[in-house]
């Protein structure tokens, strides 16, 4: 889901209180497809956390809806990724009560 005006439509992350674009405090939701591309990347080495798996390769993705979020790759080695890659949405259990947003490379259809 994605935080969307109800003034004029425009989508926005992070969320926030009011529009950038018209300054409207009045807002809903838009779905998002779940399809997007790398639009940057940088490849973690440390510090190290249980719940992910290393090198962690940390992304910013480019929605198809045009909202950029900050996310984790996951299914790709961090010399097969590229800028304009395309990804789609899968999830990682960090643990029972955590479910986190990550994105795979997007396979040939």
């Amino acid at each position: 889901m994605i935080q969307r005006c109800a003034g004029c439509g425009t989508l926005r992350h992070p969320p926030g209180p009011c529009c950038p674009h018209c300054g409207s405090f009045e807002w809903d939701t838009a779905e998002a497809s779940g399809r997007g591309q790398v639009y940057s990347f940088v490849v973690a080495h440390h510090p190290r956390h249980p719940a992910f798996e290393y090198p962690l390769i940390v992304a910013v993705v480019e929605l198809d809806e045009g909202t950029r979020l900050i996310t984790n790759l996951v299914g790709v080695e961090p010399g097969e990724v590229e800028i304009g890659m395309p990804v789609v949405l899968d999830w990682l259990d960090a643990d029972p009560d955590l479910s986190l947003p990550v994105f795979r490379p997007q396979e040939n259809d």
